[in-house]
């Protein structure tokens, strides 16, 4: 069971991605408070979703933004996330390992958001104009939707 709420739009596409990062956040948080499979898998679906926006529909546009070696790093990152979510899918709830692996996974999001906000955000808002993040946001949102769509057909 995934659950949905009704969340005001984001003006853009920075707007968008913290929105997400706090929906992710929260959802980590319920995890470590909840250990049940439907949470695991609802922070899955969501990761896997937001993270493959971000490399199939964000990154590629930012070509000129950001360097060839950011987005190495960024996409190392990305697949770290999803190993160590990997990891956590396939352990049985009640395992010790659930707590570290959750922690680790934590600290790897935490990292991700807390650059993107600080960091690459901060840029795309100064070199980006307003309607070119507007319509990135309506191309992004959509494209979330597409993949969480899909995941909930599933």
């Amino acid at each position: 069971m995934h659950s949905t709420s009704l969340v005001k739009i984001p003006a853009h596409v920075l707007e968008l991605l913290s929105v997400q990062h706090d929906h992710i956040d929260e959802l980590l948080a319920r995890v470590r408070v909840d250990q049940r499979r439907e949470h695991v898998d609802e922070l899955a679906d969501y990761v896997t979703a937001h993270l493959a926006i971000e490399q199939e529909l964000l990154y590629p546009r930012l070509d000129a933004r950001i360097s060839d070696a950011v987005r190495v790093e960024l996409l190392a990152e990305h697949q770290e996330i999803k190993r160590v979510l990997a990891n956590l899918l396939w352990l049985d709830l009640d395992d010790q390992r659930v707590a570290p692996t959750l922690a680790s996974l934590e600290a790897l999001f935490e990292g991700h958001s807390v650059w993107q906000d600080e960091e690459l955000f901060e840029s795309l808002a100064q070199t980006m104009s307003p309607t070119a993040l507007a319509e990135l946001g309506d191309t992004v949102n959509a494209g979330f939707d597409r993949m969480r769509g899909a995941d909930l057909a599933a």
